[in-house]
């Protein structure tokens, strides 16, 4: 058994710790309850995806991260890349909050590529007795992976007018010739808001302009917002706090957003034409979007939500990143679903028209179609004694997957089960992809899904079940 350290909320990463790092490593890849094909911290606890970028014929994955423990603590910026979305290769800390303006972590922000050099904005964390100071940074990573911190840093210094110290999440994209930095910001009247700032080209010099208003409840603080256009829609992100449940949506202790319509710079408007949730399940917060080898709309968004006590804490990691998705607008809603070079790595189908099937792997794919008129049909995974279950019922539009009969139980203080409307007396094709403990469910090619953590005793030995006859269609990961 391994010899665990405690250590201080905020210690950084030095060359001193890189031993007790490695053994670290070496203690959690023994955890029976590690992904394949999710990416999810070597050591202690990961948070929201940062940087994401495709850059110098490689994909860059950035996230947030506290090496020590599974905990909340001091954060890193981790870095990870790969040059297919599937084979992930381990780049170890690219941000290490080491200096005076960061003394209390390297919080989170975006990636943009210019003039050969990938430009990466974060929030340095500085708090004082009276509370916290917002602090921008910026760092520049080149061609071999060297990342340089700004020397102009932090470049945005503090809080306009009527704002409290809760400002963060830098996300940066050029707009015509203009760069435009968005800012989540808690304001003094508590209500969330979105700061706008904008450089000429330099990407060290900001000035204010404003706020991006939006007609819509933004809870007491907006978080990680981000911004891109789809299909010809501008589609904005953000991750309000503070938000009240509302029928079948709000349930986690944060949400996050997705808003269709047209952002207006010059009036600091986004005209929404339509908003809901992006993910409808337990374990989904501060999704980002960027731009993949081919320029197309890509996502991923961080597999947690607060401060959640997790099964996998004592070995010593804790959350994970969805899989990519890749996004489309149709009809004014953003769909999400499984990036193509993913897909690809699901093969040796295996089907069955009866209601059971018996899946000798922690890592595949189900398909499934329940067709129209069914009131309720239920799909299980795992036993009786241990299981969790989606429930479909194509007569009132209802989907939902429930955690209730799992032997090991999953964040309890915030129920069991979660439900998202779907389109009544149609037909619903169904995928769930279970990656070990990591679980995600699209309903018809990613209109809707659920994102959510389960911890079944024997995954390796899942037993998949229905309640009708439906075509059970399973496909193992083989990346």
């Amino acid at each position: 058994m391994m010899k665990l350290l405690p250590f201080e909320k905020y210690t950084w990463v030095t060359a001193a710790h890189r031993e007790y790092l490695k053994s670290l490593e070496d203690y959690v890849s023994q955890s029976q309850y590690l992904p394949k094909f999710h990416i999810y911290p070597p050591t202690g606890l990961m948070n929201d995806p940062n940087g994401l970028s495709y850059y110098n014929g490689e994909y860059h994955v950035f996230y947030q991260w506290f090496p020590f423990e599974p905990n909340h603590g001091m954060k890193h910026w981790g870095h990870t890349k790969s040059k297919d979305l599937v084979n992930w290769h381990d780049c170890g800390v690219a941000i290490t909050p080491d200096q005076e303006y960061e003394q209390h972590g390297a919080y989170s922000g975006n990636a943009i590529e210019k003039d050969g050099l990938l430009y990466l904005f974060y929030t340095a964390n500085y708090k004082t007795p009276n509370g916290k100071i917002p602090k921008q940074a910026l760092a520049v990573m080149d061609k071999e992976g060297k990342v340089t911190k700004s020397p102009k840093n932090p470049i945005i210094d503090g809080a306009p007018e009527g704002y409290k110290g809760e400002i963060r999440d830098p996300y940066v994209f050029k707009k015509g010739e203009q760069y435009v930095m968005l800012l989540g910001a808690w304001a003094e009247d508590d209500t969330g808001r979105i700061l706008v700032y904008r450089s000429d080209g330099d990407l060290e010099s900001w000035q204010y302009s404003g706020t991006l208003d939006l007609d819509m409840d933004c809870g007491y603080m907006l978080e990680c917002p981000a911004y891109m256009e789809v299909n010809g829609k501008d589609v904005l992100i953000v991750s309000p706090m503070g938000l009240s449940p509302q029928g079948d949506k709000y349930h986690n202790r944060f949400a996050s957003l997705y808003l269709v319509g047209e952002l207006d710079l010059d009036s600091g408007k986004f005209i929404i034409e339509h908003q809901n949730e992006i993910d409808a399940g337990f374990d989904f917060y501060a999704p980002q979007t960027f731009r993949g080898k081919e320029g197309q709309p890509l996502m991923f968004g961080w597999f947690g939500c607060g401060e959640q006590p997790l099964h996998s804490d004592k070995d010593m990691w804790k959350h994970g990143l969805t899989m990519p998705r890749a996004l489309s607008v149709t009809g004014n809603k953003l769909k999400s679903f499984v990036a193509p070079e993913l897909l690809a790595q699901f093969k040796n189908s295996v089907s069955t028209e009866n209601t059971a099937i018996a899946v000798n792997s922690s890592a595949f794919r189900l398909n499934t179609r329940v067709p129209n008129g069914c009131e309720e049909t239920i799909i299980s995974f795992g036993d009786s004694n241990d299981c969790w279950q989606l429930i479909v019922d194509t007569q009132s539009g209802k989907v939902a997957v429930d955690r209730e009969g799992l032997d090991i139980k999953v964040d309890e203080e915030y129920g069991y089960r979660r439900q998202t409307a779907i389109k009544p007396h149609q037909a619903v094709e169904i995928d769930i992809f279970v990656d070990n403990s990591f679980v995600e469910v699209f309903i018809n090619g990613g209109e809707k899904s659920f994102s959510l953590r389960v911890f079944n005793t024997k995954p390796e030995a899942n037993t998949i079940s229905a309640t009708k006859t439906i075509p059970l269609d399973v496909s193992v990961y083989c990346g």
